[in-house]
């Protein structure tokens, strides 16, 4: 004779789905943050310019097709941007070209990375300037490169002749 199943085993209360989408996303959003730590790091130079006509560096954390996250070491002495809601902002893609942005800091707060103290900003980038287009180009290709990039795993040798 068969055994009738319970109500519990019918329905699986002890089995645990994966939603692989869901995993595939959170993986390609790691891969995504990641590469663009890289370039931020290494390829970008992004500089802020104060109110008194000095540029600044910032370091970028995040982007999106509207928006920018930064942070600045904390300096409680001299905080900034000091009652600033509106930034001009320059990616420098090499020594002599920039890309002007202006933003608009919509919030802020402490930050601890690895020990140091920062201050990260969140800001909305002005749609109206000209270059906001070219902006949103640069983020779609990044978002686009870190899907598709690739590590260097020393696998193929170049010989220069």
């Amino acid at each position: 004779m068969a055994r009738q199943r319970t109500e519990g085993e019918s329905q699986g209360k002890d089995q645990h789905v994966v939603d692989l989408g869901e995993v595939r996303a959170q993986k390609l959003e790691e891969k995504r943050r990641h590469a663009e730590r890289i370039f931020f790091k290494h390829l970008l130079s992004v500089y802020c310019i104060t109110d008194s006509s000095q540029m600044r560096p910032i370091e970028l954390v995040d982007i999106s097709e509207t928006g920018i996250s930064f942070q600045v070491p904390h300096n409680a002495e001299d905080p900034w941007p000091k009652d600033e809601a509106n930034l001009v902002v320059r990616l420098y893609f090499s020594q002599d070209t920039y890309l002007p942005l202006h933003l608009k800091i919509e919030n802020s707060r402490p930050s601890i990375v690895e020990g140091d103290r920062f201050v990260r900003y969140g800001c909305s980038v002005d749609k109206t300037l000209t270059t906001f287009e070219t902006f949103q180009q640069f983020v779609r290709f990044m978002k686009l490169y870190s899907e598709h990039a690739h590590k260097d795993m020393g696998d193929v040798t170049v010989f220069y002749l």
